[in-house]
C-alpha cells in the first residue's frame, strides 16, 4: 500500500489518480473527509498530521509514503521529521517527500520548513537505510486557474502582476511520482528539481489565455491582505506565510530549469498553453 498525505488538496489529487492509473494501491489522508470520495483508492483515513497517534497508524498501514506538507502550518517541519522517524520505526520501503524548487530560500516560510525536512530525511535516509527521493516542484499551474478566468474576466493576484514565476504541471510531477515509486532502488536518495516552464508574470499568463480563447481577460492586482480576508483565512502563521510569499514573489519572482524533469519525463513538460486548452477543453 502507497500512502499519500494531504490528499484531498489541489496537488493531492493529482498524484493519487496518477498512482491509481499505474496500478498502485492507494491509501489516502488528510483532514479533510471528502478525502473518503477519491476515486480508485483502497484505504482513507480522516485525521490531523498533528497527532502522532495519527501518524503512527498511517505508516504502520503503509509500504510506501508520499508526503506532501499541508499548506502554511506552523507545525509542517515537525510533522515531516515525525512521520519520516515513523515511517522507519514501521520499516517503510519508501519514502518520497514532496518539497520545493529552491528550499534554500530564507524569504519563504513554506521553503525553510521544507529544507528542514530535507535535512532530516537524508540523516534519517543515511542512519537507517531507509530508500527515500526527494522531488522539488515548482510553482503550480493550477495556481492559474482559466476557468475561473472565463467566468470572471480577470486574473486576480496578490504579487507583482510584472513579477516572473516559472510553472509545473501537477499531471506532469504525478508521472514522475508513479515512476519513482515503481523504482524504490533506482532513485534512491536523490534530489529532483521539478520545473516545468519558463518564467512567466500575471500580465503574461493572461496574454497567452486571452491569445488562445480571443478573449479580452485583464491582469489585477489585489493586496495579500484583502486576497486573505477573501478567502476567510484567519490562521496567523497561514496569513504571514501568504505575506512572504507575495513579497518575495514580488521582489524576485521564482524560476528554475526544466531539464531534469525532461529527462524524468522522456519529453518536454506540459506548457502553460497546453495546460489552458486542457483545462478548458479546447483543441
Amino acid at each position: 500500500m502507497i500512502l499519500v498525505t494531504s490528499a484531498a488538496g489541489h496537488t493531492g489529487r493529482y498524484f493519487v489518480a496518477a498512482l491509481v492509473k499505474a496500478g498502485f494501491e492507494v491509501a489516502a489522508t488528510d483532514v479533510n473527509p471528502v478525502v473518503r470520495d477519491l476515486p480508485g483508492i483502497k484505504e482513507a483515513f480522516v485525521g490531523d498530521l498533528t497527532d502522532i497517534d495519527f501518524i503512527d497508524k498511517l505508516t504502520a498501514s503503509s509500504d510506501q509514503i508520499v508526503y506532501i506538507p499541508p499548506l502554511f502550518n506552523s507545525e509542517e517541519a515537525l510533522i515531516g521529521k515525525q512521520l519520516i522517524d515513523s515511517a522507519i520505526a514501521h520499516h517503510a520501503k519508501q519514502f518520497i517527500f514532496i518539497s520545493v524548487t529552491h528550499p534554500i530560500l530564507t524569504s519563504l516560510w513554506q521553503h525553510i520548513a521544507k529544507r528542514d525536512v530535507e535535512e532530516h530525511l537524508i540523516y534519517q535516509g543515511m542512519s537507517h537505510h531507509l530508500l527515500y527521493t526527494i522531488l522539488q516542484p515548482m510553482h503550480y499551474m493550477h495556481n492559474f486557474d482559466p476557468k475561473v478566468i472565463h467566468q470572471t474576466g480577470k486574473y486576480r493576484i496578490f504579487y507583482d502582476i510584472d513579477a516572473e514565476v516559472a510553472y509545473v504541471d501537477p499531471v506532469d510531477v504525478g508521472e514522475v511520482i508513479a515512476k519513482v515509486a515503481k523504482n524504490p532502488q533506482t532513485y534512491d536518495k536523490a534530489t529532483f528539481e521539478l520545473v516545468g516552464t519558463e518564467p512567466y508574470s500575471p500580465r503574461d499568463l493572461v496574454d497567452t489565455y486571452n491569445e488562445i480563447t480571443g478573449e479580452h481577460a485583464v491582469t489585477e492586482y489585489v493586496s495579500v491582505t484583502e486576497f486573505l480576508d477573501e478567502i476567510n483565512a484567519k490562521d496567523l502563521y497561514f496569513r504571514q506565510g501568504f505575506k512572504h510569499l507575495a513579497d518575495s514573489y514580488s521582489a524576485w519572482g521564482l524560476d528554475g530549469n526544466p531539464y531534469v524533469l525532461t529527462k524524468l519525463l522522456g519529453r518536454k513538460p506540459t506548457t502553460i498553453d497546453s495546460y489552458i486548452r486542457r483545462v478548458l477543453k479546447l483543441r
